[in-house]
């Protein structure tokens, strides 16, 4: 192999980066802009056998609050789970406690799948989770969104991934406040 088939190589492999299913992501109504969404910590993973399992949840709560704090028109704050980490909460429970504390729009998540191997090794990292934005004031699931992904060039971790997974939920999630119109009007005057 030629230097140049060495490189386009290495370039198509860094250009794959991940191999990814297509996210699910369903959008029925949007947060206002300046909306506070609260953010329950999500529920870990229950792989078998699966150590990174164990406060996967956590992680992914945490880095979910942060990017969404990121997004200009939203504010995120964070709500300790008050069930066990490895234990369901119920849409319906994470309603009425988002409720008792007072916020108007609740995250409730799992994370589905937190597998973190390493640069060298035989299998891939991978992430996985699955989150609903709810309306307190109806139970109503406003947003759900679920994904999966693959690292394949062991460049990208499972916090990466659950990173990229958080800023596509943002993006989808807040109500864009309609742009100033700027510019030169066109005036029309009539028949004359």
């Amino acid at each position: 192999m030629t230097m140049r088939t060495y490189a386009l190589l290495a370039t198509v492999i860094l250009l794959a980066g991940c191999a990814t299913d297509d996210a699910s992501i369903t959008v029925k109504h949007r947060v206002p802009h300046g909306g506070t969404v609260a953010v329950v910590m999500f529920k870990d993973c229950d792989i078998v056998n699966q150590s990174d399992c164990d406060g996967s949840g956590s992680k992914a709560g945490s880095i979910f609050i942060r990017v969404l704090s990121q997004k200009p028109g939203l504010h995120a704050v964070s709500l300790p789970r008050p069930v066990a980490a490895n234990a369901q909460l119920t849409d319906d429970a994470a309603v009425a406690y988002a409720n008792k504390k007072g916020y108007r729009y609740v995250i409730n998540g799992e994370v589905q799948d937190y597998y973190r191997t390493g640069h060298i090794a035989l299998h891939s990292d991978r992430a996985a989770i699955s989150v609903r934005v709810l309306s307190v004031k109806n139970g109503q699931a406003l947003v759900t969104y679920t994904y999966q992904e693959n690292s394949k060039t062991h460049l990208t971790t499972p916090d990466d991934m659950l990173e990229d997974m958080a800023k596509q939920l943002a993006a989808s999630i807040v109500v864009e406040p309609k742009k100033q119109r700027q510019g030169d009007f066109l005036l029309y005057k009539g028949n004359d």
